[in-house]
């Protein structure tokens, strides 16, 4: 009974001397037998997102669904993703001014990652789209076109919390490698 009062009253201090982001990541157990080599078979993919339409009016066929977001309601998505981490080769964290704890993100796409922006772009030009993040809600936005001054950088105003946001730019280019792989391994012996 001592020992569990004394891991009790440790625990708290533990997170107040570490602050809570630190926690998270100290949480954040490592399955047994995992690999962080994208390359390897073992690799498994952390922070993968999802870019999804909203459905205004949902039918409940099988390509809709229903998520929870933090306030308690849900929002209706269509399954079919616009966009994902394959085409997304690194990503920035942008700190919103004022609220460093609000984060928007910088995408730097794939060829083809540019096209499937446009595309989402064109199809939801002022209208909002979901944010999923290892199929859990992350938030919405309105797609934009990159800046002409940089070309290379999507910015995506989403307003999400600072671990999700550096959990999503630490694993970008890991995430990129392991469903983009090197052709040339296909035909190794």
């Amino acid at each position: 009974m001592k020992k569990i009062l004394k891991y009790l009253l440790i625990i708290p201090l533990f997170i107040s001397l570490c602050g809570c982001e630190a926690f998270m990541e100290a949480l954040e157990l490592q399955e047994e037998g995992t690999s962080e080599n994208p390359n390897s078979d073992n690799y498994r993919p952390r922070f993968v997102i999802g870019v999804f339409s909203i459905v205004q009016y949902p039918r409940a066929s099988n390509l809709e669904r229903q998520i929870s977001t933090p306030d308690g309601n849900g929002v209706w998505i269509n399954t079919n993703q616009n966009f994902s981490s394959k085409y997304l080769k690194d990503c920035r964290v942008i700190a919103r001014p004022g609220d460093p704890d609000v984060c928007d993100l910088q995408f730097r796409l794939s060829r083809m990652g540019k096209i499937q922006w446009q595309m989402l772009y064109g199809a939801h030009r002022g209208e909002p789209v979901v944010l999923v993040v290892d199929s859990r809600y992350a938030g919405k936005f309105v797609p934009e076109l990159p800046d002409e001054g940089n070309l290379e950088w999507i910015t995506v105003r989403v307003g999400i919390d600072a671990y999700t946001a550096k959990g999503i730019a630490k694993f970008a280019k890991k995430n990129y490698t392991y469903y983009n792989p090197d052709t040339k391994s296909w035909f190794s012996i």
